[in-house]
């Protein structure tokens, strides 16, 4: 029995906890994990907070208790701001508010501390510093980026004033240029953009390198570009990718799907306008604050600092970026009636909390994550260090979050995939949610081969630019896209086929990652290939990785790999821990790959082994060799054998998964959401 979807049923049908992130770490303490967590302060402060959070009656001089805890734990500090929040009609001046000046006041109080306070004072619209005190909190914390971009919106949001000349000073400053943005937005909300100096701002370094960026953003404050809108307007959020970075950092296969369904679904007559909405924090030469990639499909980029180095950047910005979203759509004059989340994270919770305060419809797509994650292969509860074990719980509690604020929940796949989801989220066979779940799939846009000789000879000049020997297709390949990191785990797909018989007769091809500009997790896996590449001289021509390319040019590479097909199968091989749906899987099945996918996630709602593609154990490199060994052996000199199953992999996507048919699905979904009537279809 796996011991987490057992507390979870526990939880759901007792209640006896107010709140099953408490209930989870009692339980926790109880299975002698606890020790794990070097830090038995921590977790009683962790309860405490969560105690306080549940009572009914709860007193001012609690919350002010809970302050001292602030700057210990970032989760914990979440935590203590949402308490804040709250209760923030208990809130009074000689209470709290002392607290919080006296704090401010100290050039030694921790950042996070002054964060954490700032932010709570603005969410609960308490004005408590003076010009004297700020004045001291930028001259204390002016280079800690975060503390100085959320002073900047405490001044915005009390439109306090006497800054001015300081403002200039800080914009010719060396801060990151989203930063910039904020303090002009700050200019124009205190003085007018009357009173702007255009020509200063317009020769900043930062603008001077992006006019694109300036030119734009000039435009939306002079509303020289209003967005069109008049009837059903969608806003579907992404914050990890950009639908022009594909593969690169953590651009996934998500970028793909939403561009495409958004480009789909902003053909339908009833559909005024579908906004893709990511935040960008890095910017590239001529980058533009939006794009329409259809006619009523706008991609938009806010910009909001972000420090990237935060390993869950998200999680203390979630009011901060609830708040410039607001005001960036307010800008622009849009008006969403649909908000539809993605993720269990505390970007994807401020959407959330913009939808219900403005009022409007939410949508929640849901995947048990990290929730399948928690146990150990016997079934028993995983021992985490503390940063891992409350970044987790810190996602569980969102999910539960955002399931009871949905207007309506999708999940990926089948049926079989809606029955996981309700052992890990029992609540959703409870009364008040039982027809709250829709399984939509999701799909790829299928295209044919080039139909004529333009379009042939376009696609033979792209594949010129492309670095790939002809001599590379000489040999049967293994295919695997996708952006590079460790759950990816291409190092262990690489030792997988070096270290068997497979790279006797196959070439492996990697494509994804910034070879440029590589962040972190790149520069891990790519430093894994060159060591195992420098152990094993002999396997370097076999071997090719290629960064990130757009999906029409991978399109061109996987069917020039399939005209190579002869006696053995051209093989995509997803290697990934485990995957939740799988777009690269499907464009592959599209091309007729002979797909290995892992066993673990929501593949297997469309991959049955034998029939269509493979389900493989991807946990380690041993496992993946052994079972592409057997697989291989089987299917060499046998193409007909593996044809019949390249065959049925095409027709799955065909049949399941065309993007026109998943966007009629979602088109029905939201307009019956709309209308009031999503339960009724």
């Amino acid at each position: 029995m796996n011991k987490f979807i057992e507390l979870r049923n526990n939880y759901f049908e007792k209640e006896q906890d107010p709140s099953f992130p408490l209930f989870f770490l009692k339980k926790y303490q109880e299975e002698n994990l606890v020790g794990t967590l070097n830090s038995e302060t921590i977790l009683n402060q962790f309860k405490e907070i969560m105690q306080l959070a549940t009572k009914k009656e709860i007193k001012e001089s609690e919350i002010v208790k809970g302050l001292a805890y602030l700057g210990q734990n970032d989760y914990l500090d979440r935590y203590i701001v949402n308490l804040i929040m709250d209760n923030h009609l208990l809130l009074t001046k000689e209470g709290f508010d002392k607290v919080v000046i006296e704090l401010l006041s100290k050039e030694k109080t921790d950042e996070s501390v002054v964060y954490a306070l700032v932010d709570s004072c603005i969410e609960c619209d308490r004005d408590v510093l003076t010009k004297e005190t700020l004045e001291n909190v930028l001259k204390y914390h002016i280079k800690q980026l975060d503390v100085f971009s959320i002073v900047i919106d405490y001044l915005y949001h009390f439109k306090v004033e006497g800054f001015e000349q300081a403002i200039y000073e800080w914009l010719k400053e060396d801060y990151p240029i989203n930063i910039k943005i904020q303090l002009i937005d700050l200019l124009v909300e205190l003085y007018s953009l009357e009173n702007l100096n255009y020509e200063n701002i317009e020769n900043l370094l930062p603008f001077q390198a992006n006019k694109k960026l300036f030119t734009d953003y000039m435009a939306i404050l002079n509303k020289e570009q209003p967005i069109q809108h008049n009837g059903l307007t969608i806003l579907q959020s992404m914050f990890y990718g950009d639908f022009e970075n594909s593969g690169k950092g953590n651009n996934g296969g998500m970028a793909v799907f939403l561009k495409t369904l958004g480009n789909e679904l902003s053909k339908s007559k009833e559909v005024s306008l579908v906004v893709t909405l990511t935040i960008t924090n890095e910017w590239s030469h001529n980058q533009s604050l939006m794009n329409f990639y259809s006619d009523n499909h706008l991609f938009l980029r806010a910009p909001i600092y972000i420090d990237a180095t935060n390993k869950d950047p998200f999680l203390k910005k979630e009011q901060f970026i609830k708040r410039a979203i607001d005001r960036f759509l307010i800008k622009l004059e849009i008006e969403p009636d649909i908000f539809h989340v993605r993720y269990l994270d505390n970007a994807s919770r401020a959407v959330a909390l913009l939808s219900k305060q403005l009022g409007k419809r939410l949508v929640f797509t849901l995947t048990p994550d990290p929730h399948r994650n928690m146990t150990n292969n016997d079934g028993t509860l995983k021992a985490f260090d503390a940063n891992e074990y409350f970044q987790k719980l810190n996602k569980i509690k969102i999910g539960d979050e955002l399931i009871s604020e949905s207007d309506q929940i999708v999940g990926i796949g089948d049926h079989t995939v809606g029955k996981e989801l309700e052992s890990y989220f029992p609540q959703l066979l409870k009364e008040d949610k039982k027809d709250a779940l829709w399984m939509i799939s999701e799909g790829i846009k299928a295209g044919g081969n080039p139909e004529n000789t333009d379009e042939k000879l376009n696609s033979y000049k792209e594949l010129k630019g492309i670095n790939l020997k002809k001599e590379f297709f000489d040999r049967p390949i293994i295919l695997n896209v996708g952006r590079l990191e460790q759950l990816k785990s291409q190092d262990e797909l690489l030792k997988a086929w070096g270290n068997s018989s497979i790279s006797d007769v196959y070439n492996l091809l990697l494509i994804g990652g910034d070879l440029e500009n590589p962040s972190t997790d790149e520069m891990k896996m790519i430093h894994s290939f060159e060591e195992y590449l420098t152990e094993h001289p002999h396997l370097k021509d076999k071997f090719h990785h290629m960064g990130a390319l757009s999906n029409e040019k991978i399109r061109m590479i996987e069917k020039k790999i399939m005209e190579h097909q002869e006696n053995y199968p051209q093989i995509y091989l997803c290697s990934s821990k485990k995957e939740e749906f799988g777009i690269a899987i499907l464009e592959a099945l599209s091309q007729k790959f002979l797909v290995l996918g892992p066993e673990r996630g929501g593949v297997k709602s469309y991959l049955e082994n034998d029939i269509n593609g493979f389900l493989i154990d991807t946990s380690n490199w041993q496992t993946i060799s052994e079972e592409t060994e057997i697989i291989i052996q089987r299917f060499t000199n046998n193409p007909i054998a593996f044809e019949r199953i390249q065959d049925a992999g095409e027709k799955t996507v065909k049949d399941r998964f065309s993007m026109e048919e998943i966007a009629k699905e979602f088109l029905l979904f939201y307009l019956s959401l709309e209308r009031g009537k999503v339960n009724e279809y």
